[in-house]
């Protein structure tokens, strides 16, 4: 398992790639994500109206969503605790794709954008900056994978990822995938 993470994280996992609408993916998963999260929490899904095409490993995609839903669960307490999936399309330009954490070799253009968000917690500049290494954790029993494997299953589908965060307000992390033609 801890191989496979680490390949995921650098992006040379093995992969099915195939046609994949990620709104249904997103649907097909929702009764489940609301189940795994916190009982205080709310999830709610903003998805775009017509199917969301790209071209990936439907189980790594479903990794990557799991994998963000949880550690904004694990973010969230008490009454109030919102947990947003946000699904569209946006055409990226060069400036835009440099702002994210893969930003090497990337082509502009139309990607399926996938926003998660909470309203817990949030992390200072120090740890937003570390999020993505392999092994950080701010949390007493992860192992420090989680969003490690997130950046290496995106990119290794081409895509890109960005974090923003403000303490005691809460996190968004995006993934941009390209759009499947």
């Amino acid at each position: 398992e801890l191989s496979d993470k680490m390949l995921a994280y650098s992006g040379k996992g093995e992969k099915s790639l195939q046609n994949v609408d990620l709104k249904g993916l997103l649907r097909s998963m929702e009764r489940f994500l609301g189940s795994a999260i916190s009982t205080h929490a709310e999830l709610v899904m903003h998805l775009c109206e017509d199917p969301a095409w790209l071209v990936g490993d439907a189980s790594q995609l479903q990794q990557v969503i799991l994998n963000l839903v949880m550690n904004a669960s694990e973010a969230v307490e008490g009454p109030g605790a919102k947990i947003s999936l946000c699904l569209g399309r946006m055409e990226m330009d060069r400036s835009e794709l440099a702002a994210t954490y893969v930003n090497d070799d990337l082509r502009t253009g139309s990607y399926v954008r996938l926003s998660v968000s909470d309203n817990g917690c949030g992390m200072n500049e120090e740890t937003v900056s570390r999020a993505f290494d392999p092994f950080f954790t701010t949390k007493f029993t992860g192992r420090g994978l989680g969003l490690a494997s997130v950046l290496g299953i995106v990119r290794g589908h081409g895509g890109a990822v960005s974090l923003e965060s403000t303490p005691g307000e809460g996190s968004t992390v995006t993934i941009l995938l390209p759009e499947a033609t």
